[in-house]
């Protein structure tokens, strides 16, 4: 599930293959107000998170670079290290913190 709480992108549940096209397309339609996303109610995740946070991050095309990203699952963080794209999904600031 998405919703916006102020201009924080609030995501629960699984972010996998299976959601990541309605994950996608509810992320797109909100993102222009957002701020920020915070995963921390997110309970499961696989590589189609990466691309639904690309596909965010490029939507919100903000001139200070990629929405940060808080409370990320740990093998959200592993899989953007992996793939040397967290700088490009937000993730920077929870990756430096670990």
């Amino acid at each position: 599930m998405i919703a916006l709480d102020g201009d924080v992108l609030r995501v629960t549940g699984a972010m996998r293959l299976a959601e990541a096209v309605s994950l996608r397309d509810a992320g797109l339609a909100l993102i222009g107000s957002a701020r920020s996303i915070d995963l921390s109610g997110v309970s499961e995740v696989d590589s189609a998170a990466i691309a639904v946070l690309l596909a965010w991050e490029r939507a919100s095309s903000g001139s200070a670079g990629p929405l940060p990203v808080v409370g990320a699952p740990e093998g959200l963080l592993s899989l953007s290290n992996l793939y040397e794209v967290s700088s490009f999904c937000g993730l920077d600031a929870a990756s430096a913190a670990r």
